[in-house]
């Protein structure tokens, strides 16, 4: 299991919850709202208690996340 998978594992509920409805907005539009641009091929979004860093495949739209951090 990765870092980030891990990390989701270990979020309490009201987190896993708000981190999984901002991956529901983010498979509509990784590049959206509340997407943020790191400047290089990442980006940033948070949810209710932490915040994630990911990467888009452009071919497919797969969002792979490198980060969770649970503030």
């Amino acid at each position: 299991m990765d870092r980030a998978a891990q990390c989701k594992a270990a979020l309490a509920s009201p987190q896993r919850a708000s981190l999984e409805e901002l991956e529901k907005r983010l498979s509509l539009n990784p590049f959206g709202p509340p997407a943020i641009s790191n400047r290089d091929n990442s980006w940033s979004a948070a949810f209710k208690g932490g915040f994630i860093t990911y990467v888009v495949s452009n071919r497919h739209v797969v969002i792979n996340v490198v980060d969770l951090v649970a503030l």
